[in-house]
């Protein structure tokens, strides 16, 4: 039981490293996949809203300061 807990944990945080990363693409595709599996619901929910969130603000930032990166 305690194995299975360590695993879903060490899932979990590997699935926000990706959303950190890569959240437009690989954070959602993750985030989905693990809303329909019945054991990772929960994560699911937080990875998906955290990509979503992430890269809205990274789409912000990059609107923002388009021409400060184009010199």
């Amino acid at each position: 039981m305690e194995r299975a807990s360590i695993r879903k944990n060490r899932f979990f945080f590997l699935a926000v490293i990706i959303a950190i990363l890569n959240p437009v693409f690989s954070g959602l595709v993750l985030g989905l996949f693990m809303l329909f599996e019945p054991d990772f619901k929960k994560e699911g929910r937080i990875v998906l809203l955290f990509s979503i969130a992430w890269g809205i603000i990274a789409m912000l930032l990059l609107t923002r300061f388009r021409d400060v990166l184009l010199m």
